[in-house]
């Protein structure tokens, strides 16, 4: 375990943004972190947990203790006729997770490939895309109680998975520590292949492999998204929204091209990059922020000097264009600190 203090977290977010936390701890195994709480409880004010950071935008440096796990374990911990269950750390890269899954003939996460961020993260903001969501996988959370410091095991049922959320965005933010994730996975390729983009890929070819699917997916992911390596981003800025059918049916007639996905509920969830771009936002420049030239929902430090404060009032900008224009209300998926 390390423990950096008023140290620099620039690398700590894919945004790049250059603030300062009192103290951060890298920590690899559970009972490092476990022992350093017990002994510093009194002296904790404010926490957060910081996996690969690619989901925050800091705004102001972090007046408090930033815990980063680091540990990469992954164990088979039991598998039946049809599933697999796999255990791995909070800390483990995702991408390197969905590829030693793959690697173990474990299916079910490729659609998933090389989302930024770690295993612990995946569950709090229930990661997707292409189809396929974490809780479609998840089978239990084990939590460290940062109250009790005891360790618990959430089921995927009482995690109250939703669109980019959980109960750990919610009722156990700051009170639970996710130490490990237990994935359920098939031992016979299941492969989800209805998106658009990947039918577009395969181009009819039916003999598709799950690998095909991961390999297809990363393409397809490093053609519209930019490399947060290269250009500080978070990935998709915001949610797509989901509306009622009667704001649908005012959507519709007003544009046929709106691009749009037919809910079980008989709701609608729309493509806000559809919306952005419609306005004409693409490349648009705020400051030391812009929107990316090839992909609406992306906003960029590209300078890399942008501030937090600087990415925030571009994002306002486009939240009160679609508004007037749409009347939806965009929300970030990028989460404030």
């Amino acid at each position: 375990m390390q423990i950096f203090k008023n140290c620099s977290i620039k690398k700590y977010n894919t945004f790049g943004i250059d603030v300062k936390a009192s103290v951060l701890v890298e920590y690899d195994h559970d009972d490092e972190i476990i022992d350093f709480l017990k002994s510093n409880q009194d002296k904790i004010l404010k926490l957060l947990v910081v996996g690969g950071g690619s989901n925050l935008l800091f705004q102001n440096d972090f007046d408090g203790l930033i815990i980063h796990p680091v540990g990469q374990r992954m164990e088979v911990i039991k598998e039946d006729e049809n599933f697999i269950f796999i255990k791995a750390s909070a800390g483990y890269v995702w991408d390197k997770f969905v590829e030693d899954t793959l690697n173990s003939k474990a299916y079910g996460l490729e659609n998933l490939s090389l989302i930024p961020g770690t295993v612990g993260a995946s569950v709090v903001q229930n990661i997707g895309a292409y189809g396929v969501e974490a809780k479609d996988f998840v089978d239990e959370v084990e939590c460290l109680d940062l109250n009790s410091y005891e360790i618990k095991t959430i089921k995927k049922f009482d995690c109250k998975f939703a669109y980019r959320n959980s109960i750990f965005k919610n009722q156990l933010k700051d009170k639970v520590l996710v130490l490990n994730v237990i994935y359920k996975l098939f031992k016979q390729p299941k492969l989800n292949c209805e998106y658009t983009d990947i039918q577009k890929y395969f181009n009819g070819k039916t003999d598709v492999s799950a690998k095909d699917v991961r390999e297809a997916v990363i393409n397809i992911r490093n053609f519209k998204l930019p490399d947060p390596e290269q250009i500080g981003n978070a990935g998709s800025f915001f949610k797509n929204p989901i509306i009622n059918q009667e704001k649908f049916d005012i959507l519709i007639k007003k544009y046929e091209d709106l691009r749009f996905y037919n809910l079980p509920n008989g709701n609608y969830k729309l493509a806000a990059a559809w919306m952005i771009d419609k306005l004409g936002f693409k490349g648009f420049k705020h400051k030391g922020a812009a929107v990316h030239k090839n992909q609406a929902l992306v906003i960029i430090n590209e300078t890399g000097e942008a501030t937090g404060s600087d990415i925030c009032e571009l994002a306002e900008i486009i939240k009160e264009k679609v508004f007037q224009n749409f009347y939806v209300l965009l929300e970030p998926e990028v989460i404030y600190v």
